[in-house]
C-alpha cells in the first residue's frame, strides 16, 4: 500500500488550502500591508492561490484590502486565540480518531 488510502484523501486535499491561509496569516502578523505580490515572493505560492486565499480570509473577516495591501481586521487582531482554540480542538479531534484507529486496528492505545 504506497499510496495513502482515500479514507484520509480528501481530508489531506482540504488541509492544504487551510495551510496557505495561515502561511498568509503568518505573513501579515510579521508584516504588513502586504500586496499579492509581494506575498508570493515571500511566501513561494504562486499569485492565484494567494488571490484566491485572500479572498478566503477577507469573507472570513480576517483580513481587508488597503491601498498598500491587505491588512488584518482589528477584529482578528483582538480575537486571534479564538483561531488557536479552534485548531487545538481539530488536532483532538485528530487524536482521538488515530487513537480509536490504532486501538480498533492493532489492539493499542
Amino acid at each position: 500500500m504506497n499510496e495513502k488510502s482515500n479514507l484520509f484523501r480528501k481530508v489531506i486535499e482540504d488541509l492544504e488550502p487551510v495551510k496557505r491561509h495561515v502561511k498568509i496569516i503568518k505573513t501579515l502578523m510579521a508584516e504588513q500591508p502586504v500586496g499579492i505580490i509581494k506575498m508570493s515572493q515571500s511566501t513561494g505560492i504562486p499569485v492565484h492561490k494567494i488571490r484566491y486565499s485572500m479572498r478566503v480570509l477577507e469573507m472570513d473577516g480576517i483580513i481587508t484590502p488597503s491601498s498598500e495591501g491587505a491588512l488584518l481586521t482589528p477584529e482578528f487582531i483582538d480575537n486571534k486565540n479564538k483561531l488557536v482554540d479552534e485548531a487545538r480542538e481539530f488536532l483532538n479531534d485528530i487524536e482521538s480518531l488515530y487513537a480509536e484507529l490504532r486501538l480498533a486496528l492493532i489492539g493499542k492505545k
